[in-house]
Formats: structure tokens, sequence, C-alpha cells
């Protein structure tokens, strides 16, 4: 019956049991892949924008003069410095990972340097690094392995040697509140391994 009860509901025999009808059924799986498709590209649409050390885009920072990384929760401002190496040793712990199975394969050592700000550093940051003392940060490669001798070599990390850096001091979120990069120093260059190396 045209614009009665039976216009709103064309299938009133069905209401409140199995739905057998095929194209209502194709049209349910059709809007459902719709929804799927639909979460797909917004996944996909947030996962394609551009990253600095992990899951981070580059923006300014609040007084508008440098960077800001803000990727995933975390968000960190950028402040230019340098870095410089402090000691170049071979530990008990930075040789065992060539013992390690599934590990680099080869004997690693322990860069320990100091990061000196070319600009001025937010009070909490300048705390922590007053707090953590001269030569506190230690070179590890993205994976957490100790560098290797060829690595050390490949990117002339010598006792003394000096590096322009950033640091990256975390604005928001609960990721790692402070780290250094050495600029011209790639940490994901896995390069050694596979090849085992000795002391």
């Amino acid at each position: 019956m045209p614009g009665g009860a039976d216009a709103l509901h064309p299938y009133p025999e069905h209401t409140g049991k199995i739905i057998t009808d095929h194209h209502i059924l194709r049209y349910m799986r059709a809007m459902s892949n719709l929804f799927c498709m639909i979460l797909l590209l917004l996944a996909a649409t947030a996962a394609s924008k551009g990253s600095v050390g992990g899951n981070a885009t580059v923006l300014n920072n609040s007084s508008g003069e440098g960077p800001v990384l803000v990727g995933g929760p975390c968000e960190y401002d950028i402040y230019n410095g340098t870095a410089t190496i402090c000691s170049v040793i071979q530990t008990n712990e930075s040789i065992a990972q060539a013992e390690i199975a599934g590990g680099p394969g080869y004997a690693g050592y322990d860069v320990r340097y100091e990061f000196t700000p070319s600009e001025e550093l937010p009070v909490w940051v300048s705390d922590q690094l007053n707090q953590s003392g001269n030569c506190s940060f230690v070179l590890r490669l993205c994976n957490s392995w100790y560098p290797g001798a060829a690595f050390l070599e490949k990117y002339n990390i010598t006792e003394g040697a000096v590096f322009q850096a950033t640091l990256n001091a975390i604005r928001s979120g609960t990721c790692t509140p402070v780290i250094v990069e050495l600029e011209g120093v790639d940490r994901c260059d896995y390069f050694e391994s596979g090849s085992p190396q000795t002391s």
C-alpha cells in the first residue's frame, strides 16, 4: 500500500527475524565492504605521513624558530648543537652482543658523548642534562645494538670527534623525553651485521 506502513517497511514479515532476502543481504555486504574500505583508507592516510626518527613529521616549534617532531602520540621540539665523543671502549656487554642468537654477529663498542647546545634549551632539559652529567649519552644503533669497528670507521667516530647534532626535547606525549641525533651518522645503517667482527 503506497504511502502507508508498508512503504516504510517493504518487508514487514521479516521484522525481528533472520533476513533471507538476497537483495538485502547483498546490500548489507556492500555496505560492510564500503565501511572496511573507508577504514583502510583512513589508516593508509595516517601511515603515509612523512616520518623522522620513527613516527614523526617536522613542523615549527612554539617559538617559530625551529622545527618540531610530531608523530604518533608525541611531539618534539628540536634544538641545534654539537656532540663531542668522550670515549670509545669495549665493555663486557658490548663484546657479548657478538654471541647473542639473532644479534649482529660482531663485538660492539660503547660510545659515550656529550651534547653542547648552540641555542637556549628549556629549563627542564638543561636540568636533566646537568643531572645526567657529562658524556651521559650512549650511541646505539636504531635496534639498540652497539656499533662495531667498521661502523665507527665509516662514520669517523673517534674519541674527541665533534659532530653537528640535534637534541629532540619532548613537548607532549610519553615517548623518550630527550633524544640526541648526530648529523651524518645513520644509526639504522646495519651494513656490519652478517659479517662477524672481532675486537
